[in-house]
């Protein structure tokens, strides 16, 4: 009977076992899903903040187009009547140094249209060529590099392979120069700056989790800096025209500009920008090209 007892008991202690071992495989079956579904919805999210940003960016251009066009005009019959009051008074000193101050005034207000242009649209370029993306960024490197801050210790890693992209001259200084610029400037107390290019075959999955890139074969240029990095708010609003993080006495006459035309010009080029970043640990831009293959 004792033998029957203890036969029943660890019958029983066997059942229990795989009852535990069922509930802990549903378990570990519900985690998945429920990961899964957050996994979704982080990626859904995601997407659809960068196109929403892609929509707002390209009514930011039309508008751009149709005020620079407009502004351009007026700025034109202004200009030009200033200069014949400027030589109608040559010998009234008073009335010079006012004019003088009205093209101040003119000369910034033609600034700011040229930012307005660089937003806007434009037509197809002569000059836009196949390039080696690599090379651009070195030449880049090299004019830049002696007018970065001493406290900024520069590294760069290129692709060893060409990476043809078309684009016009001087793109590559529009983008590296403002993404160096704005780097340098959130490491107060210096750092390592990095800088590279290389190849990236762009899937669905990566589609996926950002709303303005598409399947292919891209060349990527990037900056990475150690800096104070940036909080999702700011993040959300980088790329907006006239939005800059600096105070009244550190803007120096920037007015937010620079990412809102690198943003436009990228664009134009086909390509988009991924920005991570984390709050006290730095920010990287990463600046995707579509690779330039030869049509037969």
């Amino acid at each position: 009977m004792a033998h029957a007892r203890t036969t029943i008991t660890g019958g029983r202690k066997q059942h229990n076992r795989t009852d535990i071992m069922s509930a802990q495989s549903v378990l570990d079956s519900v985690r998945d899903s429920l990961d899964h579904v957050q996994a979704l919805a982080s990626s859904a999210k995601h997407a659809m903040s960068e196109y929403i940003q892609v929509q707002k960016m390209a009514s930011m251009e039309r508008l751009a187009s149709g005020v620079a066009h407009d502004m351009n005009n007026c700025l034109m019959v202004a200009a030009a009547e200033t200069k014949l009051l400027m030589n109608h008074c040559k010998h009234n000193e008073m009335m010079l140094d006012r004019l003088g101050r009205i093209q101040k005034v003119l000369d910034d207000m033609e600034s700011l249209v040229e930012n307005l242009h660089q937003l806007g649209p434009e037509d197809f370029p002569a000059d836009l060529l196949p390039r080696e993306l690599s090379l651009e960024v070195s030449r880049v490197i090299d004019a830049m590099s002696s007018s970065l801050r001493q406290d900024i210790r520069l590294h760069h890693s290129l692709n060893g392979a060409p990476l043809p992209v078309r684009l016009c001259q001087g793109d590559i200084w529009r983008i590296l120069s403002n993404l160096l610029t704005n780097a340098q400037e959130a490491m107060p107390d210096g750092g390592d700056l990095l800088v590279g290019t290389f190849q990236r075959r762009v899937d669905s999955q990566y589609c996926r989790k950002h709303g303005n890139a598409r399947k292919g074969a891209f060349a990527v240029v990037y900056v990475e800096d150690h800096g104070e990095g940036m909080s999702q708010e700011i993040l959300d609003r980088i790329f907006d025209p006239l939005f800059t993080t600096k105070s009244e006495d550190q803007r120096n006459g920037k007015h937010g500009w620079g990412l809102a035309v690198v943003y436009a010009l990228v664009n134009r080029r086909g390509g988009w920008i991924d920005v991570t970043s984390k709050i006290g640990q730095g920010t990287r831009f990463e600046v995707f090209l579509p690779l330039f293959t030869q049509e037969k």
